[in-house]
């Protein structure tokens, strides 16, 4: 029966009210499931063994590889494909602003540091700091090579000569320089050895310098993106090797770097911004789905499945008007020995 709901949603069938539904059920499972299974303890401790992220490769496939053009006319002007803050404002552009200014304020960037955007996206911190602050410089790492292309041939366009993209794997971070911040947003739910990847990040920073995270996370849950059912429809699609961390993720992990600050913010923010990218979705449908007959054999499936991720991710952050699921940020510094 479940196979049979999901190939009627994804033909387009069944409508988005009862998709949301559908998602708060899901989740609301998730959740009893996760209660009731006292798994915490385990994963906290698989988090601190094997390679930093695993399945790295179907992460892109699911995500990053999509054509450009596609988050062009989905997401907003900044193309930041993470949460926007929606405080005091309606508009997806004013959202990402209000975000991306939170970043600098809660990070403490300062005109002249060494910036290392770390999952950078299609760059949209990356911008903004580069040009509201011409004498820092700005290395954007990640694992796309469409995101490193876009980000470089757009710095190039802008005159921005204090940008660098590389492509790298966070298994594997190679830079033969430290910096003044470190700054990462939503990339540590790809993760899975939370101990080396913090400690490899200790070792980049200056000794007076600092960590910024930001992350979608549980207020107390701590799960993984595993494929056990016809349920795991999001985890086959756009998530796999992923995890849900809890609220408290990092306060296991302070052997090389401790919070010195921590602030939440609301999930119905990310639910805002979800619902503005779907309207996006809709308002560029036919453009859309020219970019997905060139890229998937099943453009019409794949435009619904698309849809249905992103009426779902509403959902479930606005649980409980968004005490659910909710974003967090942490600011670290090196620990004294």
């Amino acid at each position: 029966m479940t196979r049979i709901l999901l190939s009627l949603a994804e033909s387009g069938f069944i409508p988005d009210v009862l998709i949301k539904i559908a998602a708060r059920y899901i989740s609301n499972t998730r959740l009893n499931q996760q209660s009731a299974d006292a798994s915490k303890d385990q994963i906290i401790s698989a988090l601190s063994k094997g390679a930093v992220a695993e399945k790295t490769f179907d992460a892109n496939e699911q995500h990053y590889e999509v054509p450009p053009k596609f988050f062009y006319y989905v997401l907003g002007p900044n193309l930041k494909y993470s949460c926007s803050l929606f405080n005091d404002v309606n508009s997806l552009d004013d959202a990402e602003e209000s975000m991306l200014k939170l970043y600098i304020d809660r990070a403490d960037i300062k005109d002249g540091h060494e910036v290392l955007d770390l999952g950078c996206g299609w760059g949209s911190f990356s911008f903004y700091v580069a040009e509201r602050y011409p004498d820092t410089n700005v290395t954007s790492v990640s694992n796309s090579s469409d995101q490193i292309s876009y980000i470089n041939d757009e710095a190039h366009k802008r005159g921005l000569l204090n940008i660098k993209a590389v492509r790298m794997d966070v298994n594997n971070l190679q830079l033969n320089k430290q910096f003044d911040r470190i700054v990462s947003i939503e990339m540590f739910e790809h993760l899975r050895n939370y101990k080396l990847i913090l400690n490899s990040l200790n070792n980049l920073l200056k000794n007076d310098g600092r960590l910024f995270i930001h992350i979608f996370c549980h207020k107390k849950l701590t799960y993984l993106y595993e494929i056990k059912n016809n349920l795991d429809w999001m985890t086959k699609y756009f998530f796999q090797g992923g995890i849900m961390p809890s609220k408290d993720i990092f306060k296991y992990f302070e052997d090389e770097l401790e919070i010195i600050n921590q602030w939440d913010i609301n999930g119905n923010h990310y639910s805002k911004t979800c619902k503005a990218w779907l309207n996006n979705h809709y308002k560029n449908k036919k453009k859309i789905l020219d970019i997905f007959d060139k890229h998937y054999e099943e453009p019409k499936i794949w435009f619904n499945r698309w849809r249905i991720f992103f009426l779902s991710c509403e959902a479930f952050f606005a649980l409980n008007n968004g005490e659910e699921y909710l974003v967090a940020h942490y600011l670290f510094k090196k620990r004294d020995h």
